[in-house]
Protein backbone atom coordinates (compact mmCIF):
# COMPACT_ATOMS: atom_id res chain seq x y z
CA UNK A 1 0.00 0.00 0.00
CA UNK A 2 1.56 3.48 -0.74
CA UNK A 3 -1.33 5.31 1.42
CA UNK A 4 0.13 6.68 4.75
CA UNK A 5 -0.42 4.90 7.69
CA UNK A 6 -2.89 5.62 10.17
CA UNK A 7 -2.60 2.66 12.57
CA UNK A 8 -0.48 0.02 12.47
CA UNK A 9 -1.36 -3.14 15.03
CA UNK A 10 0.87 -6.82 14.60
CA UNK A 11 0.80 -9.37 16.97
CA UNK A 12 1.97 -12.62 16.83
CA UNK A 13 -1.82 -13.75 15.99
CA UNK A 14 -2.58 -11.09 13.15
CA UNK A 15 -1.61 -7.86 11.57
CA UNK A 16 -3.94 -4.54 11.00
CA UNK A 17 -3.12 -1.40 8.81
CA UNK A 18 -5.32 1.34 8.63
CA UNK A 19 -4.88 3.64 5.62
CA UNK A 20 -6.99 7.06 4.41
CA UNK A 21 -8.73 4.92 1.98
CA UNK A 22 -8.08 1.12 3.24
CA UNK A 23 -8.20 -1.65 5.68
CA UNK A 24 -5.55 -4.46 5.56
CA UNK A 25 -6.39 -7.49 7.87
CA UNK A 26 -4.07 -10.50 8.20
CA UNK A 27 -4.62 -13.83 10.49
CA UNK A 28 -3.27 -17.41 10.06
CA UNK A 29 -7.20 -17.81 8.31
CA UNK A 30 -7.50 -14.74 6.13
CA UNK A 31 -6.62 -11.82 4.23
CA UNK A 32 -8.59 -9.26 3.98
CA UNK A 33 -8.18 -5.81 2.03
CA UNK A 34 -11.54 -3.51 2.83
CA UNK A 35 -12.29 -0.02 0.78
CA UNK A 36 -13.44 2.95 3.39
CA UNK A 37 -14.45 5.66 0.66
CA UNK A 38 -14.72 5.79 -2.97
CA UNK A 39 -15.23 2.52 -3.42
CA UNK A 40 -16.59 2.52 -6.91
CA UNK A 41 -12.87 4.78 -7.93
CA UNK A 42 -10.60 1.93 -5.67
CA UNK A 43 -12.16 -0.87 -6.68
CA UNK A 44 -10.00 -0.82 -9.65
CA UNK A 45 -6.93 -1.00 -7.46
CA UNK A 46 -8.56 -3.79 -5.08
CA UNK A 47 -7.32 -6.50 -7.35
CA UNK A 48 -3.23 -5.36 -8.00
CA UNK A 49 -3.11 -4.33 -4.23
CA UNK A 50 -4.11 -8.40 -3.11
CA UNK A 51 -1.90 -9.59 -6.24
CA UNK A 52 1.09 -7.79 -5.22
CA UNK A 53 0.69 -9.53 -1.25
CA UNK A 54 -0.05 -12.95 -2.89
CA UNK A 55 2.91 -12.90 -5.28
CA UNK A 56 5.42 -11.53 -2.50
CA UNK A 57 4.06 -14.64 -0.66
CA UNK A 58 4.01 -17.57 -3.33
CA UNK A 59 4.70 -19.83 -0.62
CA UNK A 60 1.67 -19.16 1.09
CA UNK A 61 -0.96 -21.95 1.05
CA UNK A 62 -4.24 -20.13 0.23
CA UNK A 63 -7.45 -22.22 0.67
CA UNK A 64 -9.65 -19.83 -0.82
CA UNK A 65 -11.01 -16.71 -2.65
CA UNK A 66 -13.85 -14.47 -1.22
CA UNK A 67 -15.49 -11.36 -2.34
CA UNK A 68 -17.71 -9.17 -0.41
CA UNK A 69 -20.11 -6.96 -1.82
CA UNK A 70 -22.65 -4.72 0.43
CA UNK A 71 -25.73 -2.68 -1.02
CA UNK A 72 -28.23 -0.45 0.53
CA UNK A 73 -31.40 -0.08 -1.72
CA UNK A 74 -34.02 2.39 -1.50
CA UNK A 75 -37.52 1.01 -2.66
CA UNK A 76 -40.90 1.90 -3.11
CA UNK A 77 -42.80 -1.46 -3.29
CA UNK A 78 -42.38 -4.68 -1.50
CA UNK A 79 -39.87 -6.32 -4.11
CA UNK A 80 -39.37 -9.40 -2.60
CA UNK A 81 -42.55 -10.19 -1.40
CA UNK A 82 -43.87 -9.93 -5.01
CA UNK A 83 -41.04 -12.28 -6.01
CA UNK A 84 -41.80 -14.84 -3.41
CA UNK A 85 -44.96 -14.68 -2.11
CA UNK A 86 -47.46 -12.96 -5.04
CA UNK A 87 -50.28 -14.08 -2.81
CA UNK A 88 -51.66 -12.18 -0.10
CA UNK A 89 -51.04 -15.80 2.47
CA UNK A 90 -47.81 -14.34 4.36
CA UNK A 91 -49.99 -11.04 4.50
CA UNK A 92 -52.94 -12.61 6.40
CA UNK A 93 -50.23 -14.57 8.63
CA UNK A 94 -48.16 -11.32 9.90
CA UNK A 95 -49.58 -8.39 9.37
CA UNK A 96 -50.03 -5.59 6.50
CA UNK A 97 -46.59 -4.57 6.89
CA UNK A 98 -44.34 -7.11 6.85
CA UNK A 99 -40.72 -7.06 5.66
CA UNK A 100 -39.63 -9.97 3.76
CA UNK A 101 -35.49 -11.00 3.90
CA UNK A 102 -34.32 -14.63 2.00
CA UNK A 103 -31.22 -16.24 1.25
CA UNK A 104 -30.00 -17.29 -2.22
CA UNK A 105 -27.19 -19.36 -3.14
CA UNK A 106 -26.00 -20.27 -6.54
CA UNK A 107 -22.68 -20.76 -8.55
CA UNK A 108 -20.78 -18.45 -10.48
CA UNK A 109 -18.12 -19.06 -13.00
CA UNK A 110 -16.87 -21.67 -10.24
CA UNK A 111 -17.47 -19.13 -7.39
CA UNK A 112 -20.38 -20.58 -5.15
CA UNK A 113 -22.78 -16.83 -4.60
CA UNK A 114 -24.70 -16.69 -1.30
CA UNK A 115 -26.77 -13.43 -1.97
CA UNK A 116 -28.78 -12.22 1.69
CA UNK A 117 -31.43 -9.94 1.48
CA UNK A 118 -32.54 -8.25 4.69
CA UNK A 119 -35.17 -6.13 4.91
CA UNK A 120 -34.56 -2.72 6.87
CA UNK A 121 -36.42 -0.27 9.58
CA UNK A 122 -35.88 2.91 6.96
CA UNK A 123 -38.04 1.51 3.62
CA UNK A 124 -34.48 0.46 2.50
CA UNK A 125 -32.85 -3.66 1.97
CA UNK A 126 -29.79 -4.62 2.66
CA UNK A 127 -28.50 -7.12 -0.30
CA UNK A 128 -24.71 -8.51 0.64
CA UNK A 129 -23.30 -10.62 -1.50
CA UNK A 130 -20.63 -13.12 -0.67
CA UNK A 131 -18.57 -14.84 -3.51
CA UNK A 132 -16.71 -17.92 -2.34
CA UNK A 133 -13.89 -19.94 -4.14
CA UNK A 134 -12.48 -22.86 -3.09
CA UNK A 135 -8.55 -23.09 -3.77
CA UNK A 136 -6.62 -26.50 -4.34
CA UNK A 137 -3.38 -27.45 -5.37
CA UNK A 138 -4.00 -26.57 -9.05
CA UNK A 139 -5.77 -23.23 -8.55
CA UNK A 140 -4.63 -20.67 -10.89
CA UNK A 141 -5.11 -18.04 -7.66
CA UNK A 142 -4.04 -14.76 -9.85
CA UNK A 143 -6.45 -15.14 -12.31
CA UNK A 144 -8.99 -16.26 -9.59
CA UNK A 145 -8.25 -12.75 -7.57
CA UNK A 146 -8.39 -10.91 -11.09
CA UNK A 147 -12.20 -12.15 -11.38
CA UNK A 148 -13.23 -9.14 -8.89
CA UNK A 149 -14.11 -7.15 -11.86
CA UNK A 150 -16.60 -10.00 -13.15
CA UNK A 151 -18.10 -10.97 -9.36
CA UNK A 152 -18.99 -7.18 -9.09
CA UNK A 153 -20.49 -6.82 -12.32
CA UNK A 154 -22.54 -10.37 -11.40
CA UNK A 155 -23.66 -8.83 -8.28
CA UNK A 156 -25.03 -5.67 -9.85
CA UNK A 157 -26.70 -7.47 -12.59
CA UNK A 158 -28.70 -9.96 -9.93
CA UNK A 159 -29.83 -6.61 -8.18
CA UNK A 160 -30.84 -4.70 -10.93
CA UNK A 161 -32.79 -7.84 -12.31
CA UNK A 162 -34.56 -8.27 -8.84
CA UNK A 163 -35.36 -4.76 -8.54
CA UNK A 164 -36.29 -4.08 -12.25
CA UNK A 165 -38.87 -7.04 -11.41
Amino acid sequence: MTDSIKSFTHTPALSVVETERFSFFVDPDRLQLGIKKNFIKEANSLCEKILSYVRYLPETPYKAVGFNFGYELEYENPILQKIYCPGDKLESLFSENFQLGGIIKYEFNGFTVKLIIQPDINEKIKADFNFHYGLNENSDIENIIKMHGEAMAESRRVLEELVNE
